[in-house]
């Protein structure tokens, strides 16, 4: 807090010192010693710049006093305190943004490798976190439910071990609706196991244009994928390849033509590199 009047500011509880609150600093004992409530405002305690404390022999209270009594603070007494936003350890500022303090509240961890395979700016973030989940491998495939004790094989081909390698790409249907999207974009013939394909959209050296539009056909692929998997285990009529094939198309082109219109450029070399890899 931007300490002002002191009208509405606590003077034990709220973070208007440096020294932090003051109750965390001085415990319940200090507001007995002091005579002050719990409760108190500061201008309660503090009238036209001066502060008002009883005069005792206790070396911490008397630290205490002196800490508050040295820090400066506004001389507007009809002003309106201001809430003030931790910016990093030090630094505090009068507007609140969420990138900052997310950034402030997060556990940092080191960057993956794969962490831009995930999330780039014209990422669907409903398809990034499916995506993000079949990387840590913590979809809800056979594998996992069978530790809960429910038996679930593919129901594209089935497979009795539906596995997250399994869905992506080793089965069948979802090989061959890989092989219908993704076109020449990889660069190379798509590969049907997981882990390489995860290196190779990691490491490889693609074209900026590329990139951009093979990981975005990589998490429509893997979200519809999904989906369509979801659809049939609770009965709903199944679609073809082809027509899950289409579905992606249409997707992947919709979002590319939301690109707001500073971008317009970039979004017409998008477009005719779409249609040259799926004509």
């Amino acid at each position: 807090m931007e300490l002002h009047s002191g009208q509405s500011v606590r003077l034990w509880t709220d973070l208007w010192h440096p020294l932090g609150r003051l109750i965390e600093v001085v415990g319940e004992i200090g507001t007995q010693k002091l005579g002050i409530a719990r409760t108190a405002l500061v201008c309660d305690v503090r009238n036209e710049g001066h502060w008002r404390f009883r005069r005792f022999r206790d070396r911490h209270m008397k630290d205490l006093i002196q800490a508050i009594e040295n820090n400066r603070l506004e001389e507007d007494q009809l002003g309106q305190e201001v809430v003030l936003w931790r910016r990093n350890d030090t630094e505090f500022g009068k507007g609140f943004t969420t990138s900052e303090t997310w950034q402030k509240i997060r556990i940092h961890s080191p960057a993956v490798p794969w962490s831009k395979v995930v999330w780039f700016p014209l990422g669907v973030p409903r398809f990034a976190f499916i995506t993000w989940l079949a990387i840590r491998d913590r979809l809800s495939t056979g594998d996992c439910m069978r530790t809960w004790g429910h038996v679930q094989g593919c129901l594209f081909c089935g497979e009795p071990n539906e596995s997250r390698d399994h869905l992506f790409f080793a089965c069948p249907y979802t090989y061959t609706l890989w092989i219908e999207v993704i076109g020449t974009l990889l660069g190379r013939p798509p590969d049907p196991d997981w882990e390489r394909t995860l290196v190779h959209l990691t490491t490889h050296g693609f074209d900026r244009l590329v990139y951009i539009l093979l990981r975005l056909t990589f998490q429509t692929t893997i979200y519809m994928i999904w989906s369509e998997r979801n659809d049939r285990k609770h009965l709903k009529k199944p679609r073809q390849v082809t027509q899950l094939a289409k579905l992606i198309g249409e997707t992947v082109r919709n979002r590319i033509s939301s690109v707001k219109y500073s971008e317009k450029p970039r979004l017409r070399g998008l477009m005719q590199l779409w249609f040259s890899t799926h004509t």
